[in-house]
């Protein structure tokens, strides 16, 4: 179990949250764990030490752009995979995501096989 990469889904939608689980659980190459919100992502990540984020955009208090600002401000977290997920990315969101440190994106809905392929690419 030691060699299995770890991945983190901060989703503010429980749902999309236990989807995107069980969608990377049935790989059987990854540990993953949830949490709801930004400040919660912050704390887990400091616990859990992910190897990758799966990162919603939109989520109440703080959005995911600032919690992958604060991730590449942290000497600790400054090289961690971000995998922005929304529904809501125009192009100005892409770019701004891009700009504060984010990997990839994926754009809601997307089929189960990009997930997959994008999680294997940053994780190789």
């Amino acid at each position: 179990m030691a060699d299995l990469k770890k991945i983190l889904i901060v989703d503010d939608d429980h749902e999309m949250a236990n989807a995107l689980r069980c969608v990377l659980m049935n790989q059987k190459k990854y540990t993953v764990e949830v949490c709801y919100d930004g400040p919660a992502a912050e704390q887990k990540v400091r616990e859990f030490h992910p190897d990758l984020i799966l990162l919603d955009l939109k989520m109440p208090g703080m959005d995911g752009y600032e919690v992958c600002v604060r991730l590449r401000q942290d000497p600790a977290t400054k090289d961690l995979k971000i995998i922005v997920v929304s529904g809501a990315l125009d192009m100005d969101s892409v770019e701004r995501f891009m700009k504060a440190g984010a990997n990839d994106y994926l754009t809601k809905p997307f089929r189960n096989e990009f997930l997959i392929l994008k999680v294997e690419r940053l994780l190789e």
